[in-house]
């Protein structure tokens, strides 16, 4: 009897030994992972096609980063259905740091319209930063007999608008439409194949408006091939020499700043060493001479661009409520 029960103390302190053991390897292995990390090299996943702006903005962005990294982030494109098909292929990677998934607003409007077959930004992903934050300027063809945005409102009680875009659901649709509930206007969406497609719509006049980006508009607005008639945005914006005269929607007296931007998540539940050294990272690389003077050429520094994950978390929250209203609205949702 006495035998079986040293037998039994001799079990029960290995167990306990075992046990000890075990929870040492676990702590070591997170320690060893943090101080590891990163071991091998990142992905980036651009979940847009090759030569666009989101495309062009990461891979110099990626390279920036790369000069002080101590492994290579190494940029993909995943492009597909208005970016959803590089958010699903980063929901499946492994959440362990080493895969970082860029987004923009298409992303939360994915959310809305529930687009995404079971994968949601707002449900799948943490933010890290944003980086870009872009502008809208509303335009019309330059032979137009409207020449101020006032007289564009007052037309569309007679003839509703026509505006071109891609996708109906998208970006630019949602922003138009919520422009138009604000201030009155009758719009209609007429979709184009691409967006060489949509601008030889605006100067061939097949449609009344064009609403785009400034990068995309300003070389329109410079040839004297569109008019600008309202900027989306707070305050006028002076350094580019063609837009000084043009009103923001603030100014007049409209709420809707809507625009587009860019930024950086990962995968839930990724460890948080690895999102640290991610937003580092950016926040290092958005603060360089290189990045700023490329910010300038594209014309996305006249809004600050940087935010936290705190404050882009945020603005997914107030743009997720904008874009479920204006969809409701318009019968998209």
């Amino acid at each position: 009897m006495e035998k079986v029960r040293r037998y039994s103390l001799v079990l029960i302190v290995s167990a306990l030994i075992m046990g000890l053991m075990g929870c040492e390897l676990k702590t070591s292995a997170g320690s060893n992972g943090e101080q590891n990390f990163p071991n091998h090299p990142m992905e980036v996943v651009i979940p847009f096609g090759e030569g666009g702006a989101s495309d062009t903005f990461a891979r110099k962005f990626t390279d920036i980063i790369n000069e002080t990294s101590p492994e290579p982030l190494q940029a993909i494109n995943k492009g597909g259905s208005g970016g959803l098909v590089g958010m699903i292929y980063a929901e499946k990677q492994a959440n362990d740091g080493y895969t970082v998934l860029e987004v923009t607003p298409s992303h939360v409007i994915s959310d809305v319209l529930e687009r995404g077959k079971g994968v949601e930004l707002q449900q799948d992903f943490e933010p890290l930063v944003r980086i870009q934050s872009d502008i809208y300027i509303l335009s019309v063809p330059i032979d137009s007999k409207i020449n101020n945005f006032e007289e564009l409102i007052e037309s569309s009680k007679e003839n509703t608008l026509t505006f071109g875009g891609i996708s109906p659901g998208g970006l630019d649709d949602l922003t138009l439409k919520a422009l138009a509930e604000e201030t009155g206007m009758k719009v209609k969406f007429i979709p184009y194949k691409s967006g060489s497609e949509v601008k030889a719509a605006v100067l061939g006049g097949e449609v009344d408006v064009y609403l785009d980006k400034i990068i995309s508009s300003i070389g329109y607005i410079k040839d004297k091939k569109v008019k600008p008639l309202v900027v989306l945005n707070d305050e006028r914006i002076s350094k580019v020499d063609e837009l000084r005269d043009v009103p923001t929607t603030k100014e007049l007296g409209y709420d809707t700043t809507i625009g587009s931007w860019r930024g950086f998540v990962v995968e839930k539940g990724t460890p948080e060493y690895a999102k640290e050294f991610y937003i580092n990272q950016m926040k290092e690389a958005y603060s360089t001479d290189e990045y700023q003077q490329f910010a300038e050429k594209n014309l996305v520094d006249i809004r600050e661009g940087f935010l936290g994950p705190e404050e882009f978390k945020q603005q997914w929250e107030e743009e997720y409520q904008t874009f479920t209203k204006v969809a409701k609205e318009t019968g998209l949702k």
